[in-house]
């Protein structure tokens, strides 16, 4: 009876193949669990990265000083723009052409339009002159100024003179720009008044 039952040593013996296979399927639950915990780990944060980024500031634009509102934008080289006294238009630009346009600056020409207040500014006529604009040292406006994102404001501007000046009732002429008599148009407060021209701060409302 002895021979027919087998010893306690074989009973604990497990087959090498055996082992074989089920280490293999121990690897892969391993596997399988440790690429599940990456994913559940990255999942949250690939969202909140996404929903954090932001998208790219829009590029800068540039704009010369003048009277703007909600149907007269900002823009680049404008053809036509009212620069002083808005409601009356003491002064503005027409028919502009603009051979250059960017951060550096800006130069056109074109006429300038001016109101002669004899005997009244409710009465009196315009005078045309050629004008040569030159515009520089571009500003953010104002915080309260409600202008597009990006846009910048040419502080300074030059409208000379290169054939006849305005009469002084008109223009007072405060310094010159290749030779040609001008006036010096500034949107920002000035410290030497003698020389520029404070136009008021630009708003873009």
């Amino acid at each position: 009876m002895s021979g027919n039952v087998p010893q306690s040593g074989e009973l604990r013996h497990i087959p090498r193949g055996r082992l074989s296979a089920i280490g293999i399927v121990v690897a892969l639950l391993v596997g399988v669990l440790i690429f599940a915990g990456v994913k559940l780990t990255q999942g949250p944060q690939s969202t909140a990265t996404q929903s954090t980024s932001q998208p790219p500031p829009p590029p800068d634009s540039y704009a010369i000083p003048g009277c703007y509102n909600p149907s007269v934008q900002p823009s680049a080289r404008p053809k036509k723009l009212n620069v002083l006294g808005c409601a009356s238009v003491a002064v503005a630009l027409q028919d502009m052409s603009w051979s250059s346009w960017g951060p550096q600056g800006a130069d056109g020409t074109g006429t300038a339009v001016f109101k002669l207040c004899d005997p009244n500014c409710a009465t009196g006529t315009q005078l045309t002159e050629p004008v040569v604009v030159h515009a520089w040292n571009a500003q953010k406006p104002r915080s309260d100024a409600i202008c597009v994102v990006g846009l910048k404001i040419f502080g300074g501007m030059i409208l000379a003179f290169p054939k006849d000046v305005p009469p002084p009732n008109a223009q007072q002429i405060d310094t010159q720009y290749n030779g040609m008599p001008a006036v010096h148009y500034v949107n920002y407060s000035p410290s030497d008044t003698r020389q520029t021209e404070f136009i008021g701060y630009t708003f873009c409302n």
